[in-house]
């Protein structure tokens, strides 16, 4: 029977191994104010606070929970979006920004969390976006194209390399390029310890309820404690109730995910290499497969609307079926093997299926970095070192094109 509602990711670091922090309380000053604990506002806050700012960092919950330990595990070196759509949508320079960043980004990410030493069982992975068609082949062809006129490299693959690293039945594949695999967890967990000793304090259990700004500086106020600050990263994955008027703006959609149990011999000798994480071709209803160092494989997708909660113990029991059906598909051998976890994880995009990463000239004072879809890893690396430029008083006209500037 399978675990549903259970975390992969957080039952591998069980609450009593992780660090406590303190909930805020009392009047305080800092540089910067980061909202969220999870890997986008971990990583925020040791850029920062490597780069000598006074930090502090919020926590509703605790640090390195929901859509963190929620997350595929993957660092890719692409958003999750195509060009073909994005570029339409959201323009052409923003667009290409965009992939260039993320591509650089994934591989600066993993060199950090080599520098610091994080155990998170970090480790390179071909990324493959699979063509199960031949009409899924041409699409990938032209986003392809695309890519390349973008300035981004994407290799074809062919479908007897693809079916040796997959064992799918394939008519080739787009290779986007270097990819990692880890455990984002554990690199949440470690990046936090990064920064407290560059100096940054760390609090859970401390909601935020609003904020504030004046002409000079902005106003952090929470349940039992207020922060001045001239500076605030929204690193909440969306809006949410404090930034309630830009929930317009963003679209949130419920995925599900499932871990199996272990593959037997057979099962594995079907599997392939078992070394790729491995995307879908299809354009609207993206699936992602990744492979677990104790012979499991994570499988994602099944995008619906939001499901309201007294329904979504239901639906998920729905959804891990349909998946795990799916996934037998792929892999015939493992009809009728079972889930051991599966659980909801939210999905957030805008209209132009980029993320969001900048200011907004309604919140002096305030960067954002939200809206990051299915896999943000990358762009949790991109948004931090952007923030710090922004901080910094070094944004450049392209970080410009990141935020919401394309919108307005």
């Amino acid at each position: 029977m399978p675990g549903y509602g259970s975390l992969y990711w957080a039952e591998r670091t069980a609450e009593n191994r992780r660090r406590a922090h303190p909930k805020l309380k009392g009047r305080h000053t800092a540089d910067v104010v980061v909202i969220g604990g999870g890997l986008t506002g971990a990583t925020s806050a040791y850029v920062l606070a490597a780069a000598g700012l006074n930090v502090m960092l919020v926590e509703a919950d605790r640090v390195a929970s929901g859509s963190t330990a929620g997350s595929l595990g993957a660092i890719v070196p692409e958003p999750d979006a195509w060009i073909r759509d994005a570029e339409p949508a959201a323009g052409r320079r923003p667009s290409r920004l965009m992939w260039k960043g993320a591509h650089k980004s994934a591989a600066e990410f993993a060199a950090a969390i080599r520098k610091l030493n994080i155990k998170c069982d970090l480790q390179p992975a071909t990324y493959l976006i699979n063509a199960r068609t031949s009409d899924e082949a041409a699409y990938l062809r032209r986003e392809q194209a695309l890519r390349r006129a973008a300035g981004v490299g994407a290799a074809w693959v062919t479908p007897a390399a693809t079916r040796s690293q997959t064992g799918l039945d394939t008519a080739g594949a787009l290779g986007p390029g270097g990819a990692f695999t880890y455990d984002p967890v554990r690199a949440a967990l470690g990046l936090i310890g990064a920064a407290e000793e560059h100096g940054a304090k760390i609090f859970e259990k401390s909601a935020v309820r609003r904020t504030t700004f004046t002409r000079k500086d902005a106003t952090v106020i929470l349940g039992d404690a207020v922060i001045r600050t001239r500076g605030i990263i929204v690193a909440t994955g969306e809006p949410g109730s404090v930034f309630g008027q830009l929930r317009r703006h963003v679209r949130r959609e419920h995925g599900a995910v499932v871990v199996t149990e272990p593959f037997n011999a057979q099962m594995r000798r079907e599997a392939g290499k078992r070394k790729s994480i491995v995307a879908g071709a299809t354009p609207t209803d993206r699936h992602w497969v990744r492979w677990l160092a104790d012979d499991r494989a994570m499988f994602a997708g099944a995008t619906t609307r939001m499901v309201p909660p007294r329904q979504q113990d239901k639906v998920l029991v729905q959804k891990t079926a349909q998946l795990m059906y799916e996934l037998s598909v792929r892999y015939p051998a493992i009809s009728g093997l079972p889930a051991r976890w599966s659980w909801h994880t939210e999905v957030v995009t805008t209209p132009d299926g980029l993320p969001w990463i900048g200011p907004h000239r309604n919140y002096p004072f305030h960067f954002f970095a939200m809206a990051f879809g299915w896999h943000g890893d990358s762009l949790a690396w991109m948004a931090a070192r952007a923030a710090l430029r922004f901080f910094s008083g070094e944004a450049s006209s392209d970080d410009g094109q990141l935020g919401f500037l394309r919108y307005l």
